[in-house]
């Protein structure tokens, strides 16, 4: 009965270690972080390259999803300063307006993390287009 105790949490606890533990690097060196799941959305959070202010990325069908991965549609806000604000703000999962917005592809290349990721972007109503590529940070460094 006791390792059956100890097996249940280890299970329990491993969807939010795996969450909590992982990081990518974007080209700029700033990190894209896997914040929470917000139900079976995940929330993956950075900060852009001309930003001081955390930026979001809102990724359907991630969330709890840490064996299986593939390719996933979202999509990203960022803060006006950081380029142009779009004809229409939208609002995030969180309650919060963005006037800066956009689609995005995420593609992981392998199924489960450590993987590389390539974001394409689009802004506004634009098909992703921008291809922007990940590398996990694992223990001292990039992987």
């Amino acid at each position: 009965m006791f390792r059956t105790l100890i097996a249940a949490a280890i299970l329990a606890a491993a969807p939010l270690a795996a969450a909590a533990d992982e990081v990518w690097s974007l080209p700029s060196g700033n990190q894209v972080v896997y914040l929470r799941d917000d139900g079976t959305t995940a929330v993956l959070a950075y900060t852009p390259v001309m930003g001081v202010e955390q930026s979001y990325i809102f990724v359907p069908g991630l969330g709890g999803n840490y064996e299986d991965r593939g390719t996933f549609t979202g999509y990203w806000v960022e803060p006006v300063y950081v380029g142009k604000s779009c004809p229409v703000p939208i609002i995030a999962s969180d309650g919060m307006q963005w006037d800066r917005w956009g689609a995005v592809e995420v593609k992981f290349h392998k199924k489960g993390f450590p993987s590389k990721i390539t974001l394409k972007r689009g802004e506004c109503f634009g098909a992703p287009k921008e291809k922007i590529k990940l590398k996990p940070v694992v223990g001292a460094g990039l992987q």
